[in-house]
């Protein structure tokens, strides 16, 4: 939306700009002008004297309101700019194995904070399903056997813990 406005905004200005009919100006105000310039050009200062004339009043409000957003933008960038070392999963784009793996990482605790959902589980199955809708079954079989031997080391975890419950009340 407010790239929809600022491009608008951009338009309109140049529109406006193109079509603005040029302002006579008194030649005792070009006289001053070209002098003043040539003093400024003798003392080495690239420094411009004469002023702009001021656009028509809704292009000088657009054109004030689009610097008042570009410092806006700035200052709220710069406000939650992150150092460019930190990894995002906007900004990471994984190239080799070590990659993905950081990669995965991330995506992990991105969700992490919806475990106790009740419907985490049907975002990770979703997650999976759509995942692995591209893949050949060969290495659909590979994802499923990894999932399958988490789950009996998960299970595996459980019943000693049970059996550690049963021996300790005695």
């Amino acid at each position: 939306m407010i790239i929809e406005k600022n491009y608008l905004l951009v338009l309109m200005c140049c529109f406006l700009d193109c079509y603005q009919q040029p302002v006579a100006k008194d030649p005792e105000e070009k006289a001053p002008k070209k002098h003043a310039s040539k003093a400024t050009e003798k003392k080495g200062k690239a420094v411009e004297i004469a002023k702009k004339e001021p656009l028509d009043p809704v292009a000088e409000k657009l054109r004030q309101q689009r610097l008042v957003e570009e410092a806006d933008y700035k200052s709220t960038a710069e406000l939650f700019a992150k150092k460019g070392d930190d990894k995002t999963l906007d900004n990471f784009i994984p190239k080799s194995e070590s990659n993905f793996l950081e990669y995965a990482e991330l995506v992990s605790h991105k969700l992490r904070p919806y475990e106790k959902s009740y419907h985490y589980i049907v975002l990770l199955k979703a997650l999976i399903r759509l995942s692995v809708s591209s893949l050949k079954a060969a290495d659909t079989k590979d994802i499923v056997s990894s999932i399958t031997a988490i789950a009996n080391e998960k299970l595996k975890a459980e019943k000693e813990d049970r059996w550690q419950e049963k021996a300790a009340p005695c």
